[in-house]
């Protein structure tokens, strides 16, 4: 009897139970229901400034990268392109399928066909730099929306600093180390342009602007005054009847700054450590130098 009558409670369970989840899926959310469905997911991956450091009264440039990487395209899409106070607009280039527009003294407005799944697009906004403080970073952000709902929201917008160059001073004198213990004391010369070939500034990042070079007077000091907001590193070019001193060895004021070696002939090549550069800064860079062995 209880086979027969369990038997007869599933034959009754099953049709309810089907009906009931008939009912459910009628009014499931609509997000359930468009789970399944190709959307796009816009991606706003890189925001960088070419060069780095521009200065007022330059124009530079803002690239974006922009990616789709959701599984359906995007329609038509719409990039709005912050110029925050320090910055102004200038003419907007055309090119790679974008057009944009100068939206308002505060932005500009960039349209695209669309982005197909997987596809990625790059941009690049000008700029100018009116009135931005040297030494400060000034933002700029990017943001893209589709024409159709997308599966993630949250990596559409993307934003860089960019900062303002100025000028800062750059000095120093070559001597020559005649007791080799890598200070300057009463009585070391200065070594002048017959045997200092040249003194100049190398920046290590590639997309600043920057560096420069002087020769030395006659009593070996030698300034540049340079553009800022980079990474520099100074370097001696020497006849080769010399060589560096040790560096950095006690007293800061009356040693030598340069730390590197890199070649010895035809000439010499000596190098101090890399620092930051900001506006208005003075930087002394000493070098000293022994007869080579």
């Amino acid at each position: 009897m209880r086979p027969h009558s369990l038997s007869r409670s599933l034959r009754r369970l099953v049709p309810t139970t089907l009906a009931a989840l008939a009912l459910g899926a009628a009014v499931l959310p609509a997000d359930a229901v468009a789970a399944g469905k190709t959307q796009p997911d816009l991606l706003v991956d890189l925001v960088m400034t070419e060069p780095l450091n521009p200065a007022e009264g330059e124009t530079f440039y803002a690239r974006i990268d922009l990616r789709n990487y959701g599984n359906g395209d995007s329609g038509p899409v719409k990039l709005t392109v912050s110029v925050p106070a320090g910055l102004r607009t200038t003419t907007a280039d055309t090119g790679t399928g974008w057009t944009c527009t100068v939206a308002s003294t505060t932005s500009y407005s960039c349209a695209y066909p669309a982005l197909l799944a997987g596809q990625r697009s790059q941009l690049s906004v000008p700029f100018e730099v009116a009135g931005a403080t040297p030494g400060t970073s000034v933002p700029i952000t990017a943001t893209i929306a589709p024409d159709k709902r997308e599966s993630n929201t949250g990596n559409n917008t993307g934003s860089v600093t960019v900062a303002i160059a100025g000028t800062c001073v750059i000095r120093g004198v070559v001597w020559h180390d005649l007791d080799g213990d890598g200070q300057r004391e009463e009585g070391e010369p200065g070594i002048g342009p017959d045997g200092v070939l040249e003194v100049s500034l190398w920046r290590p990042q590639g997309e600043t602007i920057g560096g420069g070079s002087a020769t030395v007077n006659p009593d070996g000091t030698w300034s540049i005054t340079a553009r800022t907001e980079l990474l520099y590193q100074v370097r001696v070019e020497a006849i080769n009847q010399y060589d560096r001193t040790a560096g950095n060895v006690g007293d800061d004021a009356t040693d030598s700054d340069l730390v590197t070696a890199y070649q010895h002939d035809p000439t010499l090549l000596a190098a101090s450590d890399e620092f930051e550069a900001h506006a208005g800064g003075e930087y002394v860079v000493d070098a000293g130098l022994v007869t080579r062995s």
